[in-house]
């Protein structure tokens, strides 16, 4: 497989647990199969809660391409979306449902968020997390 931004050769790896993602060396990017970025989100090996002071910082260091990455299984243009609608994290979907393509960057940012949602949880906010991530997503609808 080739990297949906640079055509350059993706290479497997390990990333955590026994989840295997596919890396591109030139970009820093990573494609995930169908299930690998649910997987990464349940998985408690990586611990990011030193990160979380910095979430919003996380997020403004992922790259923005001007470019639509090509699903490195199907060739098919990949959809740019915002993660559940209130992380301000971009990545971009296989429309096919092959997987996901995540830049240089976004895969940590991801995991922060994943960290702070877990807190939440069990925090005794969770019903203004709730109200707050619906508010903001709504707004995130009206700005398209």
């Amino acid at each position: 497989m080739n990297c949906p931004r640079d055509g350059g050769a993706l290479t497997a790896q390990r990333y955590e647990a026994s989840i295997q993602v596919d890396a591109c060396g030139r970009c820093g990017g990573v494609w995930l199969d169908d299930g690998e970025l649910e997987a990464i989100q349940a998985s408690t090996e990586r611990d990011y809660t030193r990160e979380l002071e910095r979430m919003d910082e996380l997020a403004g260091e992922v790259p923005k391409h001007g470019t639509a990455a090509k699903c490195p299984k199907c060739g098919s243009e990949m959809a740019a979306r915002e993660y559940a609608h209130c992380s301000r994290i971009v990545i971009d979907v296989c429309p096919e449902g092959h997987g996901v393509w995540l830049d240089g960057g976004e895969l940590k940012a991801l995991e922060v968020f994943f960290e702070a949602n877990k807190q939440r949880a069990n925090s005794e906010d969770d019903a203004l997390w709730v109200a707050r991530s619906f508010w903001v997503s709504l707004k995130g609808l009206f700005r398209r």
